[in-house]
Parts: structure tokens; sequence; C-alpha cells
């Protein structure tokens, strides 16, 4: 059956108010009926376009993955080098989450379905690419010698990644919600300073200030 333009513009409601509760809630604490009362759709209306929380969670993650894509493209695709097109993401992420707080529905919702078998292979292969992704930079940038060759790139990708997904489940423990957003925004800065900690000397890059805080400090409410 062909999806017309109001189905697709219903569809993609469904998706953000689906992400706004499981980035909320995570995935256990959500149910069918807090989702449809949340929709304002009736139940049948609801269940038309997804007929489970399972299939709705993973719709989810494809759309804000696909989103999350898109911003990083953009932000890799501004700068040459790949040191700065590997710095220019962690300034996309946090863009990203403070425009559209429910982008952290993906980080919840792998972690509560990442031992779900039917849905692991599908949460693997985006993590995969997304590791993907980021050794590739890695690697190039120690092939211009921006960044050591001792540290092995996907070693290294696999930590950042590790680390940017705790830090989004730590705020949640240790922050007030109304600093939440903030605490981890430094806290991001201080992973991208860390990163600058590893580049190779003479690798024709000044100290410069975190990526994070030079990028938003205009944008900051």
């Amino acid at each position: 059956m062909a999806v017309t333009p109001k189905g697709a513009a219903t569809r993609a409601f469904l998706l953000q108010v689906a992400a706004e509760v499981f980035a909320e809630r995570g995935y256990v604490e959500t149910t069918m009926a807090e989702l449809i009362a949340r929709s304002g759709l009736t139940k049948g209306a609801f269940y038309f376009h997804f007929s489970s929380k399972d299939q709705l969670a993973l719709a989810v993650i494809e759309e804000k993955q696909r989103q999350w894509v898109d911003s990083v493209q953009a932000a890799i695709s501004a700068e040459s080098r790949a040191v700065d097109q590997f710095r220019a993401i962690p300034t996309a992420l946090v863009r990203l989450h403070r425009d559209d707080p429910s982008a952290f529905s993906v980080s919840r919702l792998t972690r509560d379905l990442a031992h779900v078998p039917d849905i692991t292979p599908t949460l693997r292969e985006h993590m995969q690419a997304w590791l993907g992704l980021l050794t590739g930079l890695i690697n190039q940038a120690q092939a211009d010698g921006d960044l050591p060759r001792t540290v092995d790139a996907g070693d290294l990708a696999a930590v950042l990644v590790a680390a940017t997904d705790g830090l989004k489940d730590l705020g949640g423990l240790v922050d007030a919600p109304s600093r939440a957003r903030r605490a981890f925004e430094r806290r991001m800065d201080t992973l991208v300073a860390l990163v600058d900690a590893l580049k190779t000397q003479g690798g024709g890059l000044a100290p410069k200030r975190s990526v994070v805080k030079r990028s938003l400090t205009t944008r900051r409410s």
C-alpha cells in the first residue's frame, strides 16, 4: 500500500512523540498506553502505524540515527583535515542533543534492548557503522601525522563512544534536570580536551580552545 503524505506525517509525528517518551523513561518503563495517550491518537490509529513497542522502538532508533548521521556528515564536510573532521563530531552531537533532547532516546533504547535476541543484530549494525566512521577518521589523522600511531584507532573509537554514552547515563543519575544539559556539554568539552592532548607534536595544529565551547558559546541560553 502506497504511503500518503498524511500517513507519512503521522508516522513522523509518532516517532518524535515516542522518542521523547523513551528518552525520558527508557524502554521498560514506557507503556504502549502511555505512548498512545501522549500522541492524542485513537488506539486503532496508533496501531495502524506501529503494532508493537519493539517495532516502534526500532523505528525510533532508525530515525534518530538517520538524523544523527545527517548532522555528522554536515559537520565533517565543513572540514578538510581528518583530525578536524574528527573534532567536529562532538560539536555536532552536542548541538543535536541541544536542539532535540529526544536524541537521547537512542542511547537509552540501545542500552535497554542490547540483549533482546531479535533486536541485537540491528543495534550491532548501527554501532559498528558508527565505530567504523570514527575509526576511519582516526586512521587518516594518524596517517596525516596529527594523532599518534601508538594508539589503536579502533580502540580509541570504542573508548570515545563508550565515554559519550556513559556521560549521558551519568547525567541522569547525578545532575538535577535543570543542570543536566550544561553538565553534559561541559563533560563533552573535557572529552575533546583529552583527545586534543593526544595530538602529536609538530602536527601543524596550534592549541585551540575546546571545540564544543568555541562553537556553542554564542548559542548558550
